[in-house]
């Protein structure tokens, strides 16, 4: 069963082109929740065209304050207005987020959208969680302060054996549902039986890592990334742009496959690719020649992912 489906729904740098737009990527988790990251221009009806339902997006993440990741935004909450959205809505980003979202909308930035609307101006560092899983930033060098995330699932509790639940005589129903949830119980003889004594060892959740503009630093980049299932990175530049690369602190598309090299990634995504660039197989030829699992993005690509395949691993 498909658990986590991610949408490309825009791939340019700095303008929009015939075939991408500007950066925006949906990540829909297996409840229906819906995490977006960046809202560049055209955001909401690419948003539309690749059957993503935006009223069921919870958290918006902003990597910096440049127009082509933000400026979509306007136009998307104001459609959750006019959609009678009443969900609350929270949106993190960089310091001078908040200040940003406010000189536009007003201090208070749900009067007159009828849900409620947080900002919240993020560091490097723990975004925020919830009960199955963890966002946490890490801050790229480029031309402004600007964050990459990594989504990071906690681990779930082991498979329940029915066999071994039977055995020490717990009653099916109520308590096994409990037992599943990591609680202790008691069985039919009156003995605690704990969760371990049932379950099988934990299993490890989905790390997948959003990368935005800049230059990653290995000694930092690498860690923050280190296991990645879906690696996301930049590609702004080619080698033989490299000083221009250098020069506006973005990367090139093989010093991005060199962190997805070090850090063991499963799958590495190229994406900003510069309309300057018209050469988008040497992007994704020097990017496998230091990791074959490198491609290049392109508006409307999905993944998707398995917890079944994690189990094969």
């Amino acid at each position: 069963m498909t658990t986590i489906r991610i949408v490309f729904l825009g791939t340019s740098a700095s303008v929009p082109q015939k075939n991408r737009f500007l950066s925006g990527l949906a990540m829909q988790r297996e409840k229906g929740e819906v995490l977006l990251f960046d809202c560049g221009e055209g955001t909401q009806y690419q948003i539309m065209k690749y059957k993503v339902n935006f009223q069921k997006i919870a958290k918006i993440f902003l990597s910096h304050l440049h127009g082509d990741h933000i400026y979509g935004i306007f136009g998307l909450l104001n459609t959750m207005k006019l959609a009678e959205r009443r969900n609350p809505l929270k949106i993190f980003g960089p310091p001078g987020t908040k200040q940003f979202l406010e000189s536009f909308f007003g201090e208070k930035l749900e009067n007159g959208f009828g849900y409620q609307i947080g900002v919240f101006d993020t560091e490097e560092g723990f975004v925020c969680e919830d009960e199955e899983y963890q966002i946490v930033a890490k801050r790229t060098i480029h031309s402004v302060h600007t964050l990459s995330y990594a989504y990071i699932e906690k681990d779930r509790l082991g498979h329940f054996d029915t066999k071994k639940a039977k055995e020490l005589k717990v009653k099916k129903g109520t308590k096994w549902q409990k037992l599943q949830k990591g609680k202790s119980v008691l069985s039919e003889d009156n003995k605690v039986i704990l969760p371990e004594m049932i379950l099988g060892p934990k299993r490890r959740g989905f790390k997948i890592v959003i990368g935005s503009d800049g230059t990653y630093l290995e000694e930092d980049f690498v860690p923050f990334a280190m296991g990645a299932d879906v690696l996301v990175l930049e590609a702004t530049f080619s080698d033989i742009n490299e000083s221009k690369a250098k020069e506006k602190m973005h990367s090139t598309s093989r010093w991005s496959a060199i962190i997805a090299r070090k850090a063991k990634a499963k799958k590495l995504y190229l994406t900003h690719i510069s309309p300057r660039s018209e050469e988008e197989e040497n992007l994704e030829k020097e990017a496998q020649e230091e990791f074959p699992e490198a491609i290049i993005a392109y508006d409307g690509l999905e993944i998707h992912l398995n917890r079944k395949d994690l189990e094969t691993e």
